[in-house]
């Protein structure tokens, strides 16, 4: 089956795949090739596309798949590839999210800028979990 995963700027990955596992927006989602037609809200999370026995890990950071005649299409709101950061740098941005969140919450802080930090702290737990079976 073809799979693609993009965001508005960037592809991630695009060819052939065995299998795929996505973040969707309930919980994960395995597709193989035959899957019925499917169009799912992205979570955030880390996708893994298997080709030959080797895994293609990828941050997303929300968005939409469409599945259709053995074609996988991610539209992902953002992105991180293995290798955009590194696991220490990771945790300590995905640390500092969570505090901002915390002090903006116990501040008062208006709703959308709780929106924004909440959407940094899900990023930053996304970009931790692309390191943590590496």
């Amino acid at each position: 089956m073809q799979v693609k995963v993009v965001t508005p700027d960037s592809s991630f990955f695009d060819g052939e795949a065995e299998s795929c596992v996505l973040p969707a927006f309930d919980g994960e989602v395995g597709i193989l090739p035959g899957h019925a037609p499917m169009i799912a809200r992205m979570g955030h999370g880390v996708a893994r596309v298997s080709v030959a026995g080797k895994t293609t890990r990828v941050a997303v950071y929300g968005g939409f798949v469409k599945v259709q005649d053995n074609e996988v299409v991610v539209l992902a709101g953002g992105a991180a590839a293995e290798g955009a950061s590194n696991r220490a740098a990771a945790e300590k941005d995905y640390a500092a999210a969570q505090g901002d969140y915390a002090t903006a919450r116990e501040g008062g802080a208006a709703s959308a800028v709780l929106a924004d930090l909440e959407e940094k702290v899900r990023r930053g737990r996304a970009l931790v979990a692309l390191y943590a079976d590496s």
